[in-house]
């Protein structure tokens, strides 16, 4: 059997699986299903497919939300470094001064995710996951975990090439969590109330965002300088 043939016939009824299981995430990403109502017939329709075509995968709709369940925990990426590397890579190379390149690195950091549905979607999916089973809970956990590995890695190449380390009694992941609090909770005021964050705020006479000002604020608690 050829490799295109062996494609072809490898359990089609897993690809079935992943496209509706993609695409319901997107719905529910987009507010296309209602939240409390995640319908299989509303996906299969948008792709096209015939209601048989989901239940032969899932027996009945409460079945298929909780498979959804389990994917959306997997799926979700709890504001991703991934996608701010290329301006993370190019703000190193300017060779700022610690204060400066912290205000940068914020500015940045917070453009990105008040744009980052994923952080609204895991919002919303905790009211959706009310009586969250292990499989939910372990989905989630990765996805935390993976964005948290990301942060460290970031911020411990940061920390090297400014000579500065931890504070006494601090530890990466203690640091790192502080930062993503910061971040959540200012993209979630942003959201809800964008009209009390608009107002940049200067600093030196460079406008920055209020973040930004709070992750100066952190990085200069949870760090110093390396001791001569």
């Amino acid at each position: 059997m050829s490799p295109t043939q062996a494609v072809r016939t490898r359990h089609p009824k897993e690809v079935t699986r992943a496209t509706i299981l993609q695409k319901a995430f997107e719905m529910y990403r987009d507010r296309e299903l209602i939240h409390g109502d995640e319908r299989l017939t509303v996906v299969l329709e948008s792709l096209g497919y015939t209601t048989g075509a989901g239940y032969q995968i899932w027996a009945n709709q409460a079945a298929f939300r909780e498979d959804l369940k389990v994917y959306v925990a997997e799926n979700i990426e709890y504001a991703s470094l991934r996608s701010i590397e290329k301006e993370i890579v190019a703000l190193a190379e300017r060779d700022l001064p610690w204060k400066e390149h912290v205000l940068a690195a914020g500015d940045q950091f917070i453009a990105v995710f008040l744009h980052r549905e994923e952080f609204y979607l895991s919002l919303r999916f905790f009211a959706m996951a009310d009586d969250r089973p292990d499989s939910i809970t372990d989905g989630m956990k990765a996805a935390y975990e993976q964005s948290s590995w990301e942060a460290m890695t970031l911020f411990t190449s940061v920390l090297e090439r400014f000579k500065r380390e931890l504070a006494d009694g601090v530890d990466m992941r203690q640091f790192t969590a502080a930062v993503t609090a910061a971040l959540e909770g200012y993209a979630l005021q942003a959201r809800v109330r964008p009209e009390q964050i608009d107002e940049p705020i200067e600093v030196d006479g460079e406008p920055h965002h209020q973040f930004s000002l709070t992750f100066l604020g952190i990085a200069n608690q949870y760090t110093q300088p390396i001791a001569a």
